[in-house]
């Protein structure tokens, strides 16, 4: 049977740490972790070990997975109708660039027109720890949002960059264009979003409920009464950005479920993702940004 293979070598602080605590710190999924340690396939230097063993400086830890080792198995059909830009890439992940008005995801066995289908074919020669890469997806952005969108290789790699976005370890910046001039320079909206009463595909803010969401602004200049903005989040909720700022009277342009001027498309790009390597002590971050498309204008004149 054909599986994953991980290779290390340790140093640095995880010298003297067992191979519990290191699997632990490197976010591995406890259902793994058992997985690994009830069918023996933890070794140090080619030995078979349980996790208490207790690592030195250049060990080499090693271990294996199959894809029948995971709960949640999915699989893309692969389109190269459009070849989807590769900003970066590690034995793991890929970081690509999403045009505006593509969807995220196939939502029926026979669609095969969204960005995991185009991912899944431009990864075809692309490899994954020993086994062919596939498009596993993280994270969404709106379709009708441009921009950066981090995609996993293997299951693994699903696993734990769904931990470190709950860890708050993975940043995403964002510009967009609002209606009108924010009087200060920058700003923070913490408000909770519930799904619209009256309408499912729709959120809104609220006071009496709904989940938590934070959104951070700064204002980079206004162009004839409308301004682009930086925007970083400290939540994901569903439509946050767009609810936010519609919320306090200044909707994003092109945003016709929110109420927002009329454009061509949403004003909205996912400009730079910052985050680090997996398998390592995470304190270093690497930022990829997505260059700004030739359909979000620098000068909004409305």
């Amino acid at each position: 049977m054909s599986s994953y293979q991980y290779n290390f070598i340790v140093s640095g602080i995880f010298v003297s740490k067992s191979v519990k605590e290191l699997l632990r710190y490197w976010l591995v999924p406890r259902f793994i972790r058992g997985v690994l340690r009830q069918n023996k396939r933890l070794f140090v230097n080619g030995q078979n070990v349980s996790t208490a063993t207790v690592l030195q400086d250049g060990d080499e830890l090693t271990f294996r997975l199959n894809i029948q080792d995971f709960h949640k198995q999915q699989h893309y059909s692969a389109n190269n109708q459009y070849r989807v830009r590769i900003l970066f890439e590690t034995e793991d992940y890929v970081i690509v660039n999403k045009p505006a008005t593509m969807k995220m995801h196939p939502h029926s066995p026979d669609e095969n027109d969204t960005l995991l289908n185009y991912a899944e074919a431009v990864l075809k020669d692309h490899g994954s720890r020993g086994q062919a890469a596939h498009a596993f997806m993280v994270h969404r952005i709106d379709n009708d949002t441009s921009g950066v969108v981090l995609i996993a290789k293997n299951p693994l790699a699903v696993a734990i960059l769904d931990q470190l976005l709950a860890k708050k370890r993975i940043k995403r910046t964002y510009l967009a264009w609002v209606s009108g001039n924010l009087q200060d320079n920058a700003g923070i909206i913490d408000r909770a979003i519930a799904v619209d009463p009256n309408d499912p595909y729709k959120r809104v803010v609220s006071d009496g409920g709904g989940l938590p969401a934070i959104t951070h602004w700064q204002k980079i200049h206004t162009v004839y009464q409308n301004t682009l903005l930086r925007i970083n989040l400290e939540t994901g909720r569903t439509h946050q950005i767009r609810v936010h700022l519609a919320a306090i009277g200044h909707p994003l342009v092109g945003d016709r479920l929110y109420h927002g001027r009329d454009y061509p498309r949403l004003l909205l790009h996912s400009a730079t993702i910052k985050l680090p390597s997996l398998f390592s002590d995470y304190t270093v971050c690497r930022s990829i940004t997505a260059a700004i498309p030739k359909d979000f204008p620098r000068q909004l004149k409305l």
